[in-house]
């Protein structure tokens, strides 16, 4: 029972994390970035249709498309990073943006691998 719970608890802080750095990108572009207006919509398509493509695998908990969103994620967590890095004034967003991939990353991990030895197991 145990570790059935531990390998829900990584898939809801997989998904929650996911789908919020989605938003957070999404809202940085939109409200809280210094993007301008006629310029939003190519934004939107640069910085989110990477995340969209596995999302559809992530939300189902497929061990693949869990990995590609990993791999998706990191592009992020640099972006972040050298933005908090290089911009003071965005350094908040940055660093949000990196810690949502982060935590991504992490828990997607962890997900995979718990279910995979508890599948070995059974």
């Amino acid at each position: 029972a145990g570790q059935g719970v531990k390998i829900r608890a990584a898939q809801s802080i997989a998904i929650a994390s996911y789908l919020g750095l989605i938003a957070w990108v999404m809202a940085w572009i939109i409200l809280l970035g210094d993007v301008a207006r006629e310029h939003i919509s190519v934004w939107l398509v640069l910085f989110v249709s990477p995340l969209l493509l596995p999302l559809r695998g992530v939300l189902a908990g497929r061990e693949k498309p869990l990995i590609w969103g990993a791999l998706v994620s990191l592009l992020y967590a640099v972006h972040g990073g050298v933005v908090a890095w290089s911009d003071p004034d965005q350094r908040w967003l940055g660093l949000v943006e990196s810690g949502l991939s982060l935590i991504y990353l992490v828990s997607a991990s962890y997900f995979n691998r718990w279910r995979t030895i508890a599948n070995a197991q059974t």
